[in-house]
């Protein structure tokens, strides 16, 4: 029975429920379906990474079950490496370094170039919505940084950006009917025309030109879309062409430290590579990762469940939708909400999250045994910190290594604040949502 609820989960793309599943009802993701396919199998034949390393995962916890963190022992013994007596004097070194640090903490020439890179970035992509929209004015996009780069908690160099494009106009056409495990589902059909290419036609003979755009005017058809029939790849495809096409322009580079590398598909939108160089950073490998997504226009309150230290002010705050390969529909995405949790910690609570990731990095030497299971993974670090701070009774007089010893005592038992059928992945969980049947949308903490 839990094979065949797995197995259905999986095909129909809630990966929140595939999560419980995995971590409630089957104990190893090799076991066989009736087909003889496993969980497993089954995940890299759909090509889908994020499965497939949620049960690679689970595997390494059947073979070695994951053992607790002697946090004080860690802690003298970090000390020992670093020949100080004083562990904050640790922290505030690993903080200002370049390579573990963040940017808020690090030397003013660090922090210069790291807001070239970011500045850079931005332009570069904001540069190419404008291009895009142009073209394709039902698609067009404005670009909103998230994440580690977004929040400063950025661990090292700025190497790695998470950039939504949120199609504005496709949310203006687009109809949300309900919200089920977190997935919204969407119904709308609108048509749109492409756009003609005008620098492209600039570059003809006149007499080709004219004739070229009236055969352009007379015979462009209208594309209609269903945004149930939207596919993902179809979305991600009719982005990148167009990306890859404006990045190998020479003018697109003239006056930039950055240099194009690679332009790939994800499960999710496109991945982009670049290095750059400058002063510092002589060569930075860059990973941006553009994920396209719509603006959820939900016709009824939202309504937050939180019981939080301090006030918070959802009012700008709206959800998103994003599509993820191969499946249909879209992932629920509370970003924005997110970001008002962070941004109502005090700093130190935001230092020690940087130092936990510092601390889990593949890249972190030092005598002790890794921390790249416990730690390695941001979001599960994020949920941590968020709970330890919604248990704290002050929060203000909390030091920064109680602040790491919080997260690293729920990060061990994460297990244990999750709710029923929530993921260890989400920050908020949406409970389901029929439009014309339910008075609001209630999400929780």
């Amino acid at each position: 029975m839990a094979n065949e609820e797995l197995r259905r989960a999986m095909k129909t793309g809630h990966v929140p429920l595939v999560h419980a599943l995995l971590g409630k009802k089957i104990s190893n993701p090799n076991v066989k379906f009736q087909n003889g396919v496993s969980p497993l199998s089954f995940a890299v034949h759909i090509q889908n990474l994020e499965l497939k390393q949620q049960m690679m995962d689970l595997l390494i916890r059947i073979k070695q079950p994951e053992e607790g963190m002697d946090f004080m022992k860690f802690t003298e013994q970090l000390k020992q490496d670093a020949g100080e007596m004083d562990i904050d004097a640790v922290y505030t070194s690993l903080l200002k370094s370049p390579v573990l640090g963040s940017m808020n903490n690090q030397e003013e020439c660090f922090k210069e170039e790291t807001r070239l890179v970011k500045d850079e970035v931005m332009t570069l992509i904001k540069r190419f919505s404008e291009h895009f929209g142009r073209r394709y004015p039902t698609f067009a996009f404005n670009p909103k940084l998230r994440g580690s780069m977004a929040e400063n908690t950025k661990c090292g160099p700025p190497d790695e950006f998470d950039v939504i494009l949120i199609m504005m106009n496709l949310s203006d056409h687009s109809q949300i009917d309900s919200i089920n495990e977190c997935k919204a589902n969407m119904s709308s059909v609108f048509s749109f025309r492409r756009c003609i290419d005008i620098e492209q036609l600039m570059q003809l003979p006149p007499h080709e030109m004219i004739d070229q755009l009236h055969n352009l005017i007379e015979n462009a058809p209208n594309y209609n879309y269903n945004l149930n029939q939207l596919y993902p790849h179809e979305l991600i495809e009719l982005i990148r062409y167009p990306l890859k096409r404006y990045l190998m322009e020479e003018s697109t580079w003239q006056g930039s430290h950055l240099k194009f590398v690679s332009c790939d598909c994800s499960n999710v939108g496109v991945c982009l590579k670049l290095v750059f160089s400058g002063v510092l950073y002589k060569l930075l490998d860059i990973s941006v990762d553009l994920v396209p997504c719509i603006s959820l226009k939900i016709p009824a309150p939202v309504k937050v469940s939180i019981d939080w230290p301090v006030p918070l002010d959802f009012s700008k705050c709206q959800l998103y939708g994003l599509l993820r390969t191969p499946y249909e529909g879209f992932d629920l995405s509370s970003t924005d909400y997110e970001e008002v949790l962070l941004k109502s910690l005090p700093t130190v609570a935001i230092e020690a999250y940087v130092l936990g990731k510092a601390f889990g990095a593949s890249h972190f030497e030092w005598r002790g045994p890794s921390m790249t299971r416990l730690l390695g993974k941001s979001y599960k670090m994020k949920k941590a910190l968020l709970i330890f701070f919604q248990q704290c009774d002050n929060a203000q007089k909390v030091s920064r290594y109680e602040w790491l010893e919080g997260i690293v005592s729920v990060a061990s038992n994460l297990e244990e604040y999750v709710k029923e059928n929530e993921c260890l992945r989400c920050i908020f969980h949406a409970e389901n949502w029929t439009r014309g049947k339910s008075d609001c949308l209630n999400m929780s903490f």
